[in-house]
């Protein structure tokens, strides 16, 4: 932050994806290597999994290990490392497989994207069906009417290589992310290793706050303290800002690619941070199995009161207050696995951003009907889902006939189990008739007291029901 107050933005963090051939090592080694001889360190020293370079005086983070698996691997751990991924193609082999791969990751993880069409300089190069193949693979290039930028490159001999990091820097212009280094510490591993001589080394970008020597910090229960930080010129530094790279020396073991380091300071501030009150709220949430939980968060008081009075009987409210959603917030819904409904409010980036790495969903609105009316939509389907939950077996029904005029379905058992005394719903296409009580069970003209998957059976029904061929029999076992 400068002294205008103004908030500054961190450099960039890239990954490159894309077909093992399709030459994304040489084209980082190229951007590195480019920026380097340009420099003072006189030559690459070391390799980190990841480097920062220098293009018009602005800092372009690249993340250089992390394949197919790693990259989404570090999603599933909450850990999303890249702002931006280049998507290589080679010009003379077009989509394949691995491109197929690395476009499904890109698409889940709703990155900007960028397309380096590769090994331009060689015979036989077909750009244009490039363009066309990654059309029908769901990524249009701005030359196609789409909004992904496209650059050709021909990496060794240096070719397309400022362009490519002039349209990585104009991507970032468009959704910048600030730099805050004076909010707790978040780092993620993008690579771990044993070295014979140093012992555990762990490889981490930082996404905010600061990373420094003497720090104690915290990853995967181990909390250990930072006793070197070197950086992707073999340098020692004593600590590293936003989107800077390091490897820490000072694990007794290696780390799993995607794991968070924190500062153990700010773990504790967020602990603090939660009202013991919440522990109650939760057990009590915990213990009414038929509501579905939320927090509600609105801009005023009127807001939140004519929320409060309409919201479904069945929506079990753990929180309510008027106000910015805050980091508590989402620890608290962290902790109650519970959505965040936020009502005519501003939501920052570094609050989505922790959101999205805790899996707190946060569900924002500007008009109440449409709060109120996704609320009814999600209860219904939570109910949906309990009694789908409580269903023990289920029978179709494939005859019906009369024994001592009693009316009695004859049934296979298609899953799960039936017994006498069992409650039962019967359910035709999605509509549910009634419900009853299984009074008896009867195979080959004997009485059984339990049917399970794949037999045939009459069934009698207590009180008894209108069902037809093809009625479902769902049980929920027995009530006594």
């Amino acid at each position: 932050m400068d002294t205008t107050g103004k908030i500054s933005n961190r450099p960039p963090i890239v990954t490159i994806m894309g077909h093992v051939d399709h030459g994304k090592t040489t084209l980082l080694d190229t951007i590195r290597k480019t920026n380097v001889a340009a420099g003072e360190h006189g030559g690459i020293t070391q390799h980190i999994g990841a480097y920062q370079i220098t293009h018009e005086s602005k800092l372009i983070t690249f993340v250089d290990t992390p394949g197919h698996a790693a990259f989404e691997k570090m999603r599933s751990r909450g850990a999303e490392v890249a702002d931006i991924v280049i998507l290589t193609v080679a010009a003379n082999d077009s989509v394949k497989p691995q491109t197929i791969e690395a476009i499904k990751h890109i698409q889940k993880a709703q990155k900007p994207t960028i397309v380096a069409i590769t090994k331009t300089d060689l015979p036989d190069i077909n750009i244009e069906r490039v363009k066309k193949e990654l059309q029908g693979a769901g990524i249009v290039v701005d030359t196609y009417g789409g909004d992904v930028p496209v650059v050709e490159v021909a990496a060794p001999k240096g070719k397309g290589i400022n362009e490519l990091l002039e349209v990585i820097e104009l991507v970032w212009q468009m959704n910048p992310q600030p730099s805050l280094p004076d909010e707790p510490l978040e780092a993620v591993v993008v690579e771990s290793f044993l070295d014979k001589s140093r012992g555990a080394i762990v490889t981490v970008i930082v996404k905010q706050g600061m990373l420094r020597v003497g720090q104690k910090i915290n990853v995967d229960g181990e909390t250990i303290t930072v006793k070197a930080l070197i950086d992707d010129n073999g340098k020692s530094v004593k600590d590293a800002e936003p989107a800077k790279p390091v490897e820490i020396l000072g694990f007794k073991k290696t780390l799993e690619v995607g794991s968070i380091v924190t500062d153990t300071i700010s773990q504790k501030h967020r602990q603090d941070l939660q009202p013991a009150t919440y522990a109650d709220i939760i057990a009590k949430s915990e213990n009414v199995k038929n509501k579905f939980k939320i927090i509600l968060k609105a801009d005023v008081s009127g807001s939140l009161e004519a929320i409060l009075e309409n919201l479904p009987k069945n929506a079990l409210i753990l929180d309510s207050s008027v106000g910015e959603i805050t980091n508590s917030d989402i620890a608290f819904a962290k902790t109650a696995k519970a959505p965040i409904i936020a009502f005519n409010l501003k939501i920052p980036n570094s609050i989505k951003n922790q959101a999205e790495r805790e899996g707190v969903v946060i569900r924002p609105y500007n008009v109440i009907y449409e709060l109120l009316q996704d609320i009814e939509d999600v209860v219904i389907g939570f109910e949906e889902a309990k009694i789908q939950a409580k269903i023990t077996g289920k029978a179709k029904i494939i005859a019906t006939f009369a024994i001592e005029g009693k009316k009695i379905a004859g049934a296979k058992v298609t899953n799960g189990r039936l017994n006498i005394g069992d409650q039962v719903n019967l359910v035709r296409g999605e509509k549910i008739l009634g419900s009853a009580k299984i009074s008896s069970i009867k195979r080959f003209k004997k009485d059984f007291q339990t049917v399970s998957g794949g037999q045939d059976c009459g069934i009698g029904l207590e009180p008894e029901l209108d069902f037809q061929q093809d009625d479902v029999i769902e049980s929920f076992g027995s009530s006594d």
